[in-house]
């Protein structure tokens, strides 16, 4: 069978999927360790809260997580500021566990809050803090797993500066 453009952009979301109770911070160390070195060079730390003596649990593919996890944390990673942290926040909210991720950058634009989730957007370029580009395909592959998931993505600007993106997943019943 010949993969149409969404499946080449985006994957087969319909194949099986291994979902499973996981505290979402069991991935992302191994997410952070990957872009670690980009973010050594510029001084940008990782901050995550709660510690590990609360739990938190999702019910999520590991490596669909993985996958939202790296394009969330490499886009703070791009806006932030050198010498800055992200900060990840975790939190059950009801059903849901919410993996909040907040970059200290310039925030969002209207532009960028009601196109960011679409392939290939990007935003103002003067905006970014690191030379480095990208696609547009990350954070519209994040919506794409958040909704293959049960879940939802959604963005924000916070009130003391720097955007906050939340992936809201369903948590174990």
């Amino acid at each position: 069978k010949q993969k149409t453009a969404y499946e080449i952009t985006y994957g087969d979301w319909s194949s099986d999927v291994c979902s499973s109770d996981l505290d979402p911070r069991d991935v992302l160390g191994s997410v952070w360790t990957t872009l670690e070195p980009l973010a050594q060079e510029r001084g940008v730390r990782l901050a995550v809260s709660p510690g590990r003596d609360q739990a938190r649990q999702a019910l999520v593919d590991p490596g669909r997580l993985h996958q939202a996890l790296l394009n969330l944390l490499e886009n703070a990673l791009h806006y932030s500021p050198d010498g800055a942290a992200i900060d990840v926040g975790l939190a059950e909210r009801d059903r849901w566990c919410l993996i909040e991720v907040r970059d200290r950058g310039p925030g969002l634009s209207d532009a960028d809050l009601e196109r960011m989730f679409q392939r290939f957007y990007r935003g103002d370029p003067a905006r970014a803090r690191s030379r480095r580009s990208g696609s547009g395909l990350g954070l519209a592959i994040v919506k794409q797993i958040a909704l293959a998931e049960g879940g939802l993505v959604r963005a924000s600007n916070h009130p003391d500066g720097g955007a906050v993106l939340e992936l809201l997943l369903p948590r174990p019943a």
